[in-house]
């Protein structure tokens, strides 16, 4: 069911609930108004025939019945009756009444009866010569027939009421919901041809305007997502097209004439050369691809950093046996004992081409590993002594292929840092870089320790 249809039927529903309650309050109020209003007429008739009562004597049986008609208002089916209150007192009476009523009449004196559309009142007087009972009872027709009529127009005009809801509650959801139709259309208009275009945002105020300025916040994301995913297509193919290329020029060169065997050597040499590049880039591309997409699959321990810090050493030292990477005094036995929560070989992978990259951009001169202990976290810094980047290079340098004018003579792929900073977000930490052309550069990695807790679990 459409929100339109759900929202008219829920306001036809409220408001009509609202109209019956409203109906029936009044219908119930009414009725019990006229009941006190006909007790106090027949408590008014029940004054006058007690003090006829103690005129009769003096006044003849025709006079009495004269003044009756002629000069009391009397009731609808009026009955009336004056009884001796003496034992068997009930037995003499011409009328029959509830006992409940006869009862109470008996305990208070003064009591009050509804039996199907009639309705009566007694009371208790006392005279000299003894006690007596005067019993009214009457039927209020033009109360009931007034109340009969206030029921048919009630009852017309909740009817009423309720199909003139129902057709305003569902104009009304209609025009509510115009705006959000619009936007609705809109939305399904915008695809990768036009993804440039936006909702209006008519009262940014209301939640109809705020579901605009989300939808609009949204494809901003997707746009910029977009665009950095056709700019990485376009940085990846061009990486991949250079070792290609030199690969099949190299071998195409080799094949276009006879050739020495040290001519074929070198040849291989180049094209094993390109090829290692190559499949360098694609490792690194995969490896960014995973840890972007799959990062919840990824499993985590507690690593001691003395540990991390050794391990990650040995392997690089089997990649570059010539580097100058060293550790600061004290950073391997000092940081035994502190741990944190990581994955073992994304964050070695991190490490790696940290260490490398300052190792390849320092001209081989030394670096320097160091660590500092906080009190939520720890530092691990890596300084060299290279030629440094530019002040406004460095907050590009998480752009997968963004290489600084000062490097480009450099190998690389461009993917390495931005792969770094990820494993370094992944595990709750911040990258950071700091750097002055031609005297270095300080990468510094923050990584949130383990608690007391967390290492004996």
């Amino acid at each position: 069911m459409k929100i339109r249809n759900r929202l008219s039927l829920f306001f036809a529903i409220t408001s009509s609930l609202v109209l019956f309650a409203l109906g029936i309050s009044v219908y119930f109020f009414s009725s019990q108004y006229r009941q006190r209003e006909f007790n106090i007429r027949l408590l008014r008739r029940v004054d006058i025939t007690e003090k006829m009562f103690l005129e009769r004597e003096s006044l003849t049986e025709q006079s009495y019945d004269l003044i009756r008609e002629q000069f009391l208002n009397v009731l609808p089916e009026e009955t009336e009756e004056v009884i001796p209150l003496k034992t068997g007192w009930r037995d003499s009476l011409k009328y029959s009444y509830p006992a409940e009523f006869l009862d109470e009449l008996s305990g208070k004196e003064i009591a009050y009866y509804i039996e199907e559309d009639r309705q009566g009142a007694g009371r208790l007087f006392h005279l000299a010569g003894g006690n007596y009972v005067v019993i009214i009872s009457a039927v209020d027709l033009i109360g009931i027939n007034v109340l009969k009529n206030l029921r048919n127009i009630l009852a017309i005009a909740m009817c009423s009421g309720v199909a003139l809801m129902i057709f305003l509650s569902h104009a009304m959801a209609g025009r509510l919901l115009r705006p959000i139709s619009e936007k609705i259309k809109k939305a399904n208009s915008i695809s990768v041809s036009n993804l440039h275009e936006r909702l209006r945002v008519f009262n940014p105020d209301d939640e109809i305007g705020q579901l605009a300025i989300a939808f609009n916040r949204l494809l901003n994301r997707l746009d910029g997502a977009f665009n950095s995913q056709k700019l990485f297509v376009a940085n990846a193919s061009h990486e991949i097209r250079n070792p290609l290329t030199a690969i099949i020029g190299e071998a195409d060169l080799a094949l276009d004439k006879e050739r020495s065997p040290k001519e074929y050597q070198e040849a291989l040499k180049t094209i094993q050369a390109e090829a290692d590049r190559l499949n360098m880039l694609v490792n690194n591309l995969l490896q960014l691809s995973a840890v972007s997409y799959n990062s919840s699959e990824l499993k985590y321990e507690n690593i001691s950093v003395a540990n991390l810090l050794q391990e990650t050493k040995n392997k690089f030292d089997l990649l570059d046996p010539d580097n100058q990477l060293s550790f600061e005094s004290g950073v391997i036995n000092h940081f035994k004992n502190v741990f944190i929560s990581a994955n073992r070989t994304l964050l070695q992978t991190a490490l790696i081409n940290i260490f490398d990259n300052a190792c390849k951009f320092s001209s081989e001169l030394p670096v320097k590993v160091s660590a500092a202990l906080g009190d939520v976290s720890v530092k691990i810094s890596v300084s060299d002594q290279g030629i440094g980047i530019a002040e406004e290079d460095i907050p590009k340098l998480p752009q997968p292929f963004f290489r600084a004018d000062n490097v480009r003579n450099i190998k690389g792929t461009g993917i390495g840092i931005p792969l770094t900073v990820k494993i370094i977000e992944l595990h709750g930490g911040d990258f950071e870089v700091s750097s002055v052309l031609n005297k270095g550069t300080t990468v510094t990695i923050t990584l949130p320790l383990v608690s007391s807790f967390d290492k004996m679990l």
